[in-house]
């Protein structure tokens, strides 16, 4: 009978350490399943594998981080982990990407200043998908250079000095983001970022929505540009064969500005534009066929030969 009690003890004993132990890794802030639980964010990446998913739970944590390894960061309730600058002067990333294939998600980061060169994201590499974040009070909310082929989806980035700066970054696709009241640009591409989409996006209150320099072969469609301070879309300095259409221009200082050689509409569909009434009085839509029967002129031998009636639907 003493045996029996004694086995029955440490049985229990031994259930109850397994549960404690399930319940540490389930509510613990920093967590990467069968690995344990951490105090930092940059803890668990060092602690890390490839291919690691590692949780943040519910709190603010104050830190830099730089990433190294293929993992996922993931907020464990969306917008509720909230990552804030450190205040270390020599670090200008909040979230460094130094490797291929990782995934930011749901977060809320925050800098200390749009003045300075900081960054809420930097982007050094390729393949990974930045969805769902907030990031705002940084200098670029998201800049990438030399990286490729990534998903920036469903971001909301505001207060910013430029809300995405692409260099040297090809074949990315920008989708259903809201870039909106920025001091600069809402999304800045250049120096031969070709072969990038920018899809469905909410570009607001900006300086100048969209810039694109020195590149080649994007796509801008869908996007919703309004109440930009100068320009809604602005192609300029060797901008060419980009494609632009089925955007809604609204409310902007300018609604686009294009010298060179790209094209504003794609398989006979072109933009909406706010101001046309403004530009074009009395035109009319004659066959009731969806498009003004005057082109749109951005500059010279730039111009949108099908510019919507009406704006298009679902976006």
């Amino acid at each position: 009978m003493k045996k029996y009690f004694i086995t029955l003890g440490i049985t229990l004993v031994l259930i109850i350490t397994g549960l404690i132990g399930c319940i540490e890794e389930e509510n613990g802030n920093i967590v990467i399943k069968g690995k344990g639980n951490f105090n930092s964010i940059q803890s668990a990446i060092d602690n890390s594998s490839d291919g690691d998913s590692i949780i943040i739970y519910e709190g603010t944590y104050y830190e830099t981080i730089i990433i190294n390894k293929s993992i996922s960061l993931i907020a464990a309730d969306k917008k509720s982990a909230i990552i804030k600058y450190s205040g270390n002067e020599t670090e200008i990333s909040i979230i460094k990407i130094n490797r291929d294939n990782c995934s930011i998600d749901g977060f809320m980061i925050i800098g200390n200043s749009s003045s300075t060169q900081l960054t809420g994201i930097e982007i050094m590499s390729s393949n990974n998908k930045i969805t769902n974040n907030t990031i705002q009070n940084t200098y670029y909310g998201i800049s990438q250079q030399n990286s490729n082929n990534n998903t920036i989806s469903k971001n909301m980035i505001y207060n910013t000095n430029t809300g995405l700066s692409m260099r040297y970054s090809n074949n990315n696709k920008i989708i259903s983001n809201n870039f909106s009241n920025n001091y600069e640009y809402g999304i800045y591409t250049q120096y031969q970022s070709n072969n990038n989409i920018f899809n469905l996006n909410i570009i607001s209150e900006n300086v100048n929505g969209i810039r694109i320099k020195s590149s080649r072969y994007n796509i801008i469609e869908k996007n919703i540009i309004n109440n930009s301070k100068q320009r809604g879309i602005y192609l300029c300095c060797g901008a060419t064969n980009n494609t632009v259409f089925k955007n809604s221009l609204i409310n902007n200082w300018l609604s686009a500005d294009d010298h060179y050689d790209n094209q504003w509409y794609f398989d006979n569909v072109g933009n909406y534009w706010g101001d046309y009434n403004d530009k074009y009085p009395g035109v009319i839509d004659e066959n009731n066929d969806g498009f003004w029967d005057t082109p749109y002129i951005i500059h010279e031998e730039n111009m949108d030969l099908y510019p919507l009636v009406h704006q298009m639907m679902g976006i």
